[in-house]
């Protein structure tokens, strides 16, 4: 059984449960669906109810971040499994796996607008209450834009090709592109030495700006043709040496393509650091909301 367990649990990377955007676009269309369907319901259970429904829906969607920073619950899970038959053991521990909790993670995020849309409709918000809805709306926004760019990023870097995983390895590549281009140049034309150092050095050297990479990545285009689009313009005309100026040019092209990456991977970590510090915040607003509403109540 332990066996069967452990390829099952080989298995599972290849086999998904669900795409995180097809369950989050089907939570939002459920989300306007039962809105649409439930106009009095705010007013039948109150803020109480749909205020307690919304924390619920939010703690289900957190158990995606304590599944991944924790194997307590993975391992009991697992634990489980191993005492069940084969068929409904594979499905747990096909469960198990970190892209099915981010699936879940995803899904009750959008459908935690339900409750709370009905919890805002219940009765007038206070400016306080009102900058907890702000808050809360503008998580849910940025977990859109995490899913949108844990959809793209993998494309991306599958269709472009020699991309690096880890910033240390994309600024080594970057500066062994750079030598690699000085020592290619030597020993040719100064016709050709001029023009590299005119039109190549500067894309080898130069820090382009971040909202190139930024449009190109959601775009799925190459920033590289364009911002070498002069440099190559400029080097039509060198003649004999177009051959040796081309591959130069391919070059910085490359190096240009690593500094996509590295945009990537930056804005990647950048997204979920600022994820997480919004969490945290809205944590805090609801803490005390909530203690308010029961102080108030008397509780």
């Amino acid at each position: 059984m332990r066996d069967q367990l452990g390829e099952a649990a080989d298995r599972r990377h290849a086999t998904p449960l669900g795409s995180a955007t097809m369950s989050a676009t089907l939570a939002g269309l459920v989300v306007f669906i039962v809105h649409e369907l439930t106009p009095d319901f705010p007013a039948r259970f109150g803020s109480y109810r749909t205020g307690i429904a919304t924390l619920v829906v939010m703690l289900i969607a957190l158990l995606y971040y304590v599944r991944k920073r924790n194997l307590w619950i993975s391992a009991r899970w697992l634990r489980a499994a191993a005492l069940m038959p084969q068929a409904i053991a594979c499905r747990l521990v096909n469960l198990d796996r970190l892209e099915s909790w981010r699936v879940v993670h995803v899904t009750a995020g959008v459908l935690m607008l339900l409750p709370f849309w009905w919890h805002s409709e219940a009765g007038p918000s206070t400016p306080l209450e009102s900058v907890l809805k702000a808050a809360l709306l503008l998580l849910v926004a940025t977990g859109a834009l995490g899913l949108t760019l844990q959809t793209i990023l993998p494309h991306e870097m599958l269709l472009r090709g020699a991309q690096e995983v880890r910033q240390q390895d994309i600024d080594q590549r970057m500066r062994q592109l750079y030598v690699e281009a000085e020592e290619s140049v030597l020993g040719h034309s100064e016709t050709l030495v001029r023009a590299y150092l005119a039109n190549i050095r500067p894309l080898l050297t130069r820090a382009h700006p971040g909202y190139r990479f930024f449009f190109g990545t959601f775009m799925r285009t190459d920033p590289a043709l364009s911002l070498a689009m002069a440099a190559r313009q400029a080097g039509s005309v060198l003649g004999p040496d177009q051959p040796a100026y081309d591959a130069l040019l391919d070059i910085a092209q490359r190096k240009i393509r690593l500094e996509q990456n590295r945009f990537n991977l930056r804005f990647g970590k950048s997204w979920l650091r600022f994820h997480i510090g919004l969490f945290m915040i809205v944590s805090v607003m609801v803490i005390c909301h909530v203690a308010g509403v029961l102080y108030f109540a008397g509780v």
